[in-house]
């Protein structure tokens, strides 16, 4: 199974293999930084029961972000460890 599409990966196979470590580590840290926002989110809904409605959209939108930027942290990585 792949996580990459064909096409992304197309496009990584063409960009440096050192280049493509500093964009995947890069990638995973705005992964890692979207998983503890939408933690976070999470944690002031269930407490403060009044902002629910008001974090639905940040928690939405940094989902987003995180399931993208895994996507692409994963592709890139991938491409410096494959070594060719």
């Amino acid at each position: 199974m792949k996580l990459v599409p064909a096409s992304l990966e197309e496009q990584i196979n063409r960009v440096d293999r050192q280049r493509a470590l500093y964009i995947g580590i890069a990638n995973a840290l705005v992964a890692v930084w979207s998983l503890y926002r939408v933690i976070w989110g999470f944690y002031l809904a269930m407490t403060f029961s009044w902002v629910t409605g008001a974090m639905i959209p940040q928690v939405l939108l940094w989902g987003v972000i995180g399931v993208i930027t895994g996507v692409v942290a994963f592709g890139f990585l991938t491409r410096y460890f494959k070594g060719s």
